[in-house]
């Protein structure tokens, strides 16, 4: 600190820094420093002649050398020092900007190191006093909340009274990560009696990161009152952060009062977009009214926005109501993206929902539908839907339908699933299909699908297909694939 002080001093009163520390000075460290250094003896020699060259004031030798010394021995112990003098004689040679950067390298990398404050003087001296500043700023706020936390701890009552100072003053501006933590720390040690404070900074403080802290705490408190005043709150301020906050601060609140004001938003709120918020954040109640409240929102909002967020609200419950309500639009929807997004939906939801998909499957007549259908198959763990796709790709369905499924059968590259897949491409005679069944093979990862695709380009009687088969095996880059298209060319 005394070295930085003496730096201020003599650029406040226009005197070179070298004239205030010395350039002897500089040496008489640097020799210590050589002296007692334990490195190994190749870098202890480099290090010893980059010194020289500094004694000597041969500042583009002394440069070149100790640049030598960081890139031969990145991992010495003495790396620190080295990047100090690099930096030291390149300013010397007046190179500012290159000297800034092993400096600021040292200070990020060695924060503990004795060469430290020297390089922060001369990053002053060269311009960069913000970024001197902003590291020991942003340190002492680090332990400044360190301390309040502690304080919390052994002293509650000394704590408060600390934030409530603060909070009426302008510390923001000298440590702007403080007054956050102190806002946080107050709301999960404080109790009811912080409730006021948290309050008052909720309503009427001017920084919105400081406004969100104390609603999110608030949301804490499972307390009657507290839900009125964030009502309060919701109904005056139009901001979108702070009503999205305060949405979510009346979930998590609990009460009725709360949670009947987020579903009221929900149905029918008049700003689109914490509607939205407030349906994700119903749909995580997981009780009977937001259920109620979510199929009473469908049943009566057209808008392809919320209905999707519905949809998407009722997958995520295990109810057998929400599982009910997803089919019935998966049967019956007015459109056929709100019947495949159900279908996707219902995906999900285990052995119970594929039992309904695979009876839909049944009765559907649209083939659109039907290939929404088989998308869910492949997502569904249960074995069923993958026999109902190897049925359907080598049955009698639409030769588009067959397609899909050999498709999706692709997409699950398991070497048992590509094994009836080559089965199916055996006893197939559809061009089309063989053609998807070659796609399949050629996206697969499986030792089966390359040895497939080799046997086809040699020995398949279409001609078209074997160039298909040439063409996957060249882009698998798999080095047998390779070795066997050389063969070929001989």
């Amino acid at each position: 600190m005394a070295l930085l002080f003496l730096v201020g001093l003599s650029a406040a009163i226009g005197l070179h820094p070298q004239r205030v520390y010395g350039l002897d000075q500089d040496i008489a460290k640097l020799n210590r420093f050589a002296q007692a250094s334990k490195s190994n003896p190749a870098a202890m020699k480099a290090f010893q002649e980059g010194r020289d060259l500094i004694e000597s004031q041969n500042w583009q030798g002394a440069a070149e050398k100790f640049n030598d010394f960081i890139k031969g021995f990145p991992k010495d112990k003495d790396l620190d020092a080295a990047l100090y003098w690099y930096g030291y004689a390149l300013q010397k040679q007046n190179l500012k900007d290159q000297a800034k950067v092993p400096l600021i390298k040292l200070i990020n990398n060695f924060p503990n190191s004795s060469w430290r404050r020297e390089a922060e003087a001369l990053l002053v001296y060269l311009g960069e006093q913000n970024l001197v500043k902003d590291k020991n700023y942003q340190e002492n706020c680090e332990i400044k909340i360190l301390a309040l936390q502690s304080l919390f701890q052994a002293d509650e009552e000394r704590a408060i009274g600390i934030v409530t100072e603060s909070l009426k003053s302008n510390v923001a501006n000298q440590c702007q990560g403080f007054q956050a933590a102190a806002v946080s720390v107050l709301g999960s040690h404080g109790g009811p009696r912080v409730l006021p404070i948290l309050l008052d900074v909720a309503k009427n403080n001017s920084d919105l990161k400081l406004r969100l802290t104390a609603i999110k705490r608030l949301g804490e408190q499972q307390n009657d009152q507290v839900t009125d005043e964030l009502i309060k709150i919701y109904d005056t301020d139009r901001t979108k952060e702070i009503r999205s906050q305060v949405l979510r601060a009346l979930v998590e609140n609990r009460t009725s009062r709360g949670t009947a004001k987020v579903l009221e938003v929900a149905a029918s709120g008049d700003d689109p977009v914490a509607r939205v918020v407030a349906i994700k954040y119903i749909g995580d109640l997981k009780d009977t009214n937001s259920l109620d409240a979510l199929i009473r929102i469908y049943d009566t909002d057209k808008t392809p926005q919320v209905r999707s967020l519905v949809l998407q609200a009722l997958s995520d419950r295990e109810e057998p109501r929400a599982r009910a309500k997803l089919l019935e639009i998966a049967k019956s929807g007015e459109t056929p993206e709100l019947r495949l997004e159900a279908i996707r939906r219902l995906g999900g939801h285990g052995r119970v929902a594929l039992d309904d998909l695979l009876q839909l499957y049944s009765s559907e007549t649209n083939i659109q539908i039907k290939q929404g259908l088989l998308r869910a198959f492949v997502n569904s763990k249960d074995p069923r839907a993958v026999a109902k796709l190897l049925e359907i790709a080598s049955g009698h369905d639409p030769i588009e339908l067959r397609a899909a499924a050999i498709r999706q059968l692709g997409n699950k590259d398991d070497e048992q699933t590509v094994t009836q897949l080559v089965a199916i491409y055996d006893s197939e005679q559809n061009m089309q299909l063989k053609g998807s069944l070659l796609r399949a093979f050629g996206d697969s990862k499986q030792k089966i699908a390359l040895q497939k695709l080799m046997s086809i380009a040699r020995n398949d009687p279409s001609v078209e297909l074997r160039k298909m088969a040439v063409n996957y095996l060249g882009q698998s880059k798999d080095p047998e694939a390779l070795k066997f298209l050389e063969e070929l060319l001989k």
